[in-house]
């Protein structure tokens, strides 16, 4: 069984992911089914893209079923376990932000060993963070993140680039991952606490 220490952070985004998908399906009030939907879709959505387009076949889920048991095994774990009402948005958002950071640098990483350039590397790992968290919350009728004016694509930027710049300074795979992953992950806590937005256009027009 492979136990990498990359291999280990993947599994971690998947179940992180995962948890934020079960946990907004139980603010919904989904059955397990639901549950089982909702978190996949963060946990595969975005990896799914990122290998469609960089030729990366089979999709890694596929070639290691692992991942969807882990997402799996993550729903059943939320759907069976009682929160309060209150706390179930909180967990999801602290959720998303760790799985936000882990698959932004994560995404770049498998980018740049598939040959990408930093550019590209980039972008990917952006797109492996977002876009799963989109389809979740496009499915719960609600705003995905990634339109609201958190500091949310921001992070998963910050992380993906972090890795890149650690990548070519050659600091080797883990210590950049460490370094892609808190950065980004402290950037979206920043962001979580307190209330930090981007400037959004006509903000400070006059009425």
């Amino acid at each position: 069984m492979d136990l990498s220490f990359v291999y280990i952070l993947e599994m971690l985004g998947t179940a992180a992911f995962a948890v934020s998908g079960a946990l907004a399906a139980s603010r919904k009030n989904m059955d397990i089914f639901g549950f089982c939907v909702l978190a996949l879709m963060p946990a595969v959505g975005g990896g799914t893209v990122r290998d469609i387009i960089i030729d990366r076949v089979p999709v890694f889920w596929i070639s290691d079923n692992r991942y969807v048991a882990v997402a799996i095994i993550a729903a059943l774990i939320v759907f069976f376990t009682s929160y309060r009402p209150g706390s179930r948005r909180r967990i999801l958002v602290w959720m998303d932000a760790l799985g936000l950071a882990l698959f932004a640098a994560l995404g770049a990483e498998i980018c740049l060993k598939y040959g990408t350039g930093p550019l590209v590397a980039i972008m990917l790992g952006v797109t492996t963070a977002v876009t799963g968290g989109m389809i979740r919350d496009v499915i719960c009728n609600e705003i995905p993140l990634i339109l609201s004016r958190e500091i949310y694509a921001t992070a998963a930027f910050v992380a993906a680039v972090c890795y890149v710049i650690a990548d070519r300074v050659g600091l080797g795979e883990q210590l950049a991952l460490v370094i892609a992953v808190s950065i980004g992950f402290v950037v979206r806590a920043l962001g979580i606490t307190y209330n930090w937005s981007l400037p959004s256009f006509g903000m400070h027009k006059n009425n």
